[in-house]
């Protein structure tokens, strides 16, 4: 006899693979046309299934603009994870500018998020968006602190993060805006800027 536990699952994957279907299409459309091509009924139809089910998963499109950048943001970050960790570093700087290497990358190479980031800036805000984005921040000190370079505890050290990380993302957008592999003249800016070894400004 069949438990509710064995019901469950196989109902929790049809579930999934739904979300995937409709999530993989999202990104096929968004890469091939932009934000603008993204309607419901494209996106279900791509799927293969039907509106009424969608929107069981996602109520908007905004809905499945949050899902999108929710599973780049998580993508990233596992990317990012793994780079970072077991190198060693001189600086705060190398282990900065190893995430930066990263996000590029990761930039270059996820079309559809390139798309997500130039159409939906109040959805991904800095980056990824605020939750997201603190992640992400949260991994670069992690980085850094792990090999006693700098501590979370100091306010100066964390915000000297944000800001930089800020930054980066912006001059990436330009990068990317201007060629579709990064334009090379502002992501040589971007390194020369991009510094968390210089001593805070004091005001």
């Amino acid at each position: 006899m069949a438990t509710a536990t064995s019901r469950r699952t196989p109902q929790q994957q049809r579930s999934r693979a739904k979300v995937d279907a409709i999530l993989d299409a999202s990104e096929r459309i968004v890469t091939a046309d932009g934000l603008d091509g993204l309607t419901t009924t494209i996106v279900a139809e791509q799927a293969g299934i039907a509106v009424g089910t969608l929107y069981q998963y996602f109520d908007s499109i905004d809905a499945i603009l949050d899902a999108l950048i929710a599973r780049h943001a998580e993508s990233f970050a596992l990317q990012l994870k793994e780079a970072l960790s077991g190198q060693k570093f001189r600086r705060k700087r190398d282990a900065a500018n190893a995430a930066l290497d990263e996000l590029i990358e990761y930039y270059r190479s996820h079309p559809s998020f390139r798309a997500l980031w130039r159409g939906a800036p109040s959805a991904t805000g800095a980056g990824f968006g605020d939750e997201a984005g603190d992640v992400l921040i949260g991994l670069v000190i992690e980085a850094i602190e792990s090999q006693g370079m700098a501590s979370r505890a100091d306010p100066d050290f964390v915000l000297e993060v944000e800001v930089q990380w800020s930054l980066a993302q912006a001059l990436i957008r330009l990068a990317f805006r201007r060629d579709p592999k990064g334009d090379a003249a502002v992501l040589n800016h971007l390194r020369r800027l991009f510094d968390l070894d210089v001593d805070p400004v004091e005001t």
